[in-house]
Order: structure tokens, then sequence, then C-alpha cells
């Protein structure tokens, strides 16, 4: 079988983030082209399980292509940054990843943003949600997080289904704020603690005779 061109599959059909001609068929830029190149030969060195094979690696290229467009991966410094966290994820992994994993590395994480890590926002976010207002959180993003997850949740269900809502939640927040928006949010005030003031001798011998008398009683040293 004879291995498509990527050119001739990006001109077959719409390709999203790439732009047309005057025919109305989409036209990709070399650069674009360039870099999908470029990242797969790296990434074969990286991860030689799984690989795709040469008769159908335009395809593939094509479809990688359409998903870091989608994804708002546009930038050879983006694509840097991504082979960059490739090479840290390695460790024993040899698999191919996927384009939507690769735009993932791509894009800043909670980490680059000095934000503590999924698995450590959940610890810290299980361990204090009853005690919320008393507690001071590493970051304010893990409590949005663990409010938008709900106290109950955390009390009720399973530490497997927790954790997979919690991360979903502390994941939108992090993409939200690596994007810039700022939270208009309050962290929950502790209650003040209890004191109790001593009452002067004088004052409480005077709410003591005033009860007594509301009450109609008599000391036992006192006459009807």
């Amino acid at each position: 079988m004879r291995a498509k061109s990527l050119q001739t599959l990006l001109s077959s059909g719409p390709i999203v983030g790439v732009g047309g001609s005057a025919s109305g068929r989409p036209v990709p830029s070399d650069m674009d082209i360039d870099i999908v190149d470029s990242v797969f030969k790296k990434l074969k060195i990286l991860f030689p399980v799984g690989a795709p094979k040469s008769d159908v690696e335009g395809t593939h290229k094509a479809e990688w292509l359409k998903t870091l467009a989608a994804q708002k991966v546009r930038s050879r410094d983006q694509v840097q940054y991504g082979l960059d966290r490739a090479r840290r994820e390695v460790g024993d992994r040899k698999f191919w990843p996927s384009p939507r994993q690769f735009c993932t590395w791509c894009l800043p994480c909670a980490i680059d943003a000095g934000l503590p890590e999924p698995e450590q926002a959940f610890r810290e976010a299980l361990k204090y949600y009853r005690c919320a207002a008393n507690h001071s959180w590493t970051h304010e993003l893990v409590w949005l997080a663990m409010r938008e997850t709900g106290s109950w949740m955390f009390s009720r269900a399973n530490k497997k289904e927790v954790f997979e809502v919690f991360i979903r939640n502390y994941d939108v927040v992090t993409r939200r704020f690596l994007a810039g928006e700022v939270f208009d949010i309050q962290l929950p005030k502790a209650l003040p603690p209890k004191m109790n003031i001593p009452t002067n001798p004088s004052a409480a011998k005077k709410n003591i005779a005033l009860i007594r008398k509301r009450l109609d009683l008599r000391g036992a040293n006192e006459c009807k």
C-alpha cells in the first residue's frame, strides 16, 4: 500500500485551524508540516513502541495537525515545551502517545505555576474538608476545587469517586487560572475562639438578685 503524503491528506478535507486557499481547500503552512514531521521524528526515539507505520504515517500526521490546532497548540515554543515534558514523562513508558496526550504536554500544568500537584491537592482536601474554615490552604484553588466537589461527596462517596470528581474540578480551575483568569473568591474565615469573660463579683450579685426577684425567690435567711 502506497503511503499518502501529508499534503495530499490535508487537501482532501477541512482541517481545523489551517488556513484556506482560493479554491476553498485548506493549505497548511510549511512550518505546520515541518513541526509535525519534527515531532514524529523525536517521539519515535522517545516512545518506540506503537509508533505509526510508514504506510499510515501520513494519516496520523494529518490527525495530529488537526488536534494541535483544535487544542490551540500553535507555536514552536509550545511544541518544544511539549517535547521537553515528554522527555520528563518517559520513565519506564515506551508507548506512543496519543495526539491529545501530547497536546496536554504542550500546555502549562499546575506544577509550572507553583500549584500543588493534583494528588497532593486531593490529599489536602480529603484531610481538611471538615475544617475548611480553620485550615491554611496551600493555594486558594485547592479550596475552590474542594468546595466545587462538595463536602457531602467527601463524606459519603468512596475515595475513588471523590478523587475523580476532585481532580476534574481541580483541572478545570487550574486551566482557568493558567489562562489568566482571576478568581474573585474569599476563603472562609475561621470562627473566633470562644471566650469566657468572668463577671465582676458585684455585678454578679446584682444579676442574681434581679433573677431571684423576678422569680419571686427568697434565700434561707429571708422571711416572708
